[in-house]
């Protein structure tokens, strides 16, 4: 009865011993994080990005013109 109880703990222990996955929910999450911070980040630069487009089509249909 002991040996099976000691087998069992020992398979109890390497089974949530086991890092197979681990890594690649690592990356995972990282990779999530990332893209969040992308988004995040041209939100953040929607207005400016807006702004600079505005400007620049004003500009070019002001040299079109001849002005």
């Amino acid at each position: 009865m002991v040996t099976q109880f000691s087998y069992f703990v020992l398979f109890v222990k390497s089974y949530f011993a086991k890092e197979e996955g681990q890594d690649l929910i690592e990356y995972a999450l990282i990779a999530g994080l990332l893209a969040l911070a992308a988004v995040a980040g041209l939100m953040a630069m929607s207005g400016t990005l807006e702004t600079m487009w505005l400007n620049l089509s004003g500009a070019l249909g002001t040299a079109a013109a001849g002005g």
